[in-house]
């Protein structure tokens, strides 16, 4: 099920306290969409044991009871209306991740878990993402989009995206890796975090994107949400891989903000070098036992001969 496909079924259920339609035939729990009589969105789990117990919080209503027929329903209501973006978000969630359970019970521990890890980002209220980490999922994107896309399938690309998962390198291939950084216009080093970041058994790509801010006025501009939309949209055919996208970004931190709408960003191009035998980076290995850490910069000009071309 799209995201859009969620909407449209929301939107043809009248408001009602008894009027519930179900989500699809297919899915291996009972998930039904509704909407109380103040028109606010509803998602209602019917199942044949009782859930854990999960809290209400400021954005999000929950009732769970017994029916008549024995069974459970637990009920998730969006009381604060301007945050129905974030909700059907959530709800998508909700059904897509607990869709392949193997059994009932594994389902319902699946929905669980990720309405947990949802209450807690929604929890964060006012918390904006740091200016670094929004430049870098930006250049992690448009890396995918304008490298990546073109010689691979989205289902592969966002299964390598690793960056989110706290891992060493940005994507991990089954034979290759990118480590992806972005900096500004006319910049002519690169920070390297880690000794870990550009080791690897295997060649793999350093990948520099200049990219600077911009105003809304700026015909080539685009806000942070913008591009969050624009690859959602890229992926509206590719179902496994939206999915692991929408996960990543939750893993992020990234919730629908009017702010992200109102900060705008400009792309100058990108760099690719391969990193290899002879490529000037500090290692492990290199390194005497003692040094735990390091963090330092590699000048571009310097490394233009290793410049990978298409």
């Amino acid at each position: 099920m799209k995201i859009d496909d969620l909407t449209r079924k929301w939107d043809s259920v009248p408001p009602s306290e008894a009027n519930y339609q179900r989500i699809d035939a297919e899915h291996i729990l009972d998930i039904f969409v509704g909407k109380d009589n103040d028109n606010q969105k509803e998602l209602m789990v019917v199942s044949d044991v009782e859930p854990s117990k999960i809290q209400s919080s400021k954005s999000l209503e929950i009732q769970k009871g017994l029916r008549r027929d024995g069974r459970w329903a637990t009920t998730i209501k969006l009381i604060e209306s301007e945050e129905e973006e974030v909700f059907t978000q959530l709800c998508w969630d909700l059904i897509e991740h607990s869709r392949k359970a193997t059994s009932k019970a594994l389902a319902l521990e699946i929905l669980i878990a990720r309405y947990l890890k949802w209450q807690k980002l929604m929890a964060r209220g006012s918390d904006l993402l740091p200016e670094e980490t929004i430049r870098g999922i930006i250049g992690e994107l448009l890396f995918a989009m304008k490298h990546l896309q073109t010689f691979m399938s989205w289902d592969s690309i966002f299964d390598a995206w690793l960056g989110p998962d706290g891992a060493d390198k940005d994507f991990v291939f089954s034979d290759t890796w990118a480590e992806v950084k972005t900096v500004r216009p006319g910049k002519t080093c690169v920070t390297i975090s880690s000794l870990e970041q550009l080791t690897a058994e295997n060649v793999g790509q350093l990948a520099v994107l200049s990219i600077d801010a911009t105003s809304g006025s700026d015909t080539d501009g685009f806000s942070f949400a913008g591009i969050i939309h624009e690859m959602r949209n890229q992926l509206s055919s590719h179902p496994n891989a939206m999915l692991d996208y929408e996960s990543k970004l939750l893993e992020l931190g990234y919730a629908e903000r009017k702010e992200y709408s109102e900060k705008f960003y400009k792309y100058f191009g990108m760099k690719i070098y391969t990193v290899g035998e002879g490529f000037p980076s500090l290692t492990r290995e290199a390194c005497p036992e003692p040094i735990i850490g390091v963090r330092y910069d590699i000048s571009l000009p310097e490394i233009s001969s290793y410049e990978w071309e298409e």
